[in-house]
């Protein structure tokens, strides 16, 4: 596939939560949702619609046209999830979601995304964090780019021991 085809089977497909939330600052809370649905050619009506839905399932449907810097940042990571979900995608890529909140906020949004897999959406969420990582139903770890265990969260080898935390481990 050409580059083209790649990104429009990422744009429906899809879903990316980033830790940094990735939000364009002079743009309402509705039109960061907004812009991945552009890309992918939704008519605007739809656009709005869809946008709005997802707002309100992430707890933030009163602040449509707030901007990015009127929220907190567990809110804000909210707005990028809502983002994501938007687009209705088959996988939601969650890359280190949690890393620039507080503890609090960070179990908040882990919350959130264990109600999207609970209600059917494969979830991959990317961690370091052993804590967060075992909450998960199959945890796959890598060293070095290398696959050392895929397999249930329960079994003891999914954890990262602490004499590999330095060495490249990701849980």
């Amino acid at each position: 596939m050409d580059k083209d085809q790649l990104a429009a089977i990422r744009n429906k497909m899809l879903g990316f939560i980033f830790q940094q939330y990735n939000l364009l600052p002079k743009l309402t809370l509705q039109e960061n949702v907004e812009v991945p649905l552009m890309y992918a050619g939704v008519p605007k009506p739809e656009r709005h619609e869809r946008s709005r839905v997802a707002l309100e399932m992430v707890g933030l449907g009163d602040k449509l046209k707030h901007k990015p810097s009127q929220l907190s940042g567990g809110q804000q990571q909210r707005v990028s999830i809502a983002r994501a979900l938007a687009g209705d995608p088959a996988v939601i890529l969650a890359d280190e979601p949690t890393g620039a909140l507080d503890s609090h906020t960070g179990r908040e949004v882990l919350t959130m995304l264990q109600q999207l897999h609970a209600a059917g959406n494969t979830v991959v969420l990317i961690t370091h964090d052993n804590s967060i990582a075992v909450q998960a139903q199959r945890i796959i770890r890598l060293e070095d780019g290398y696959v050392v265990y895929d397999g249930d969260a329960s079994d003891p080898r999914a954890v990262v021991t602490p004499g590999l935390a330095g060495k490249g481990a990701a849980g």
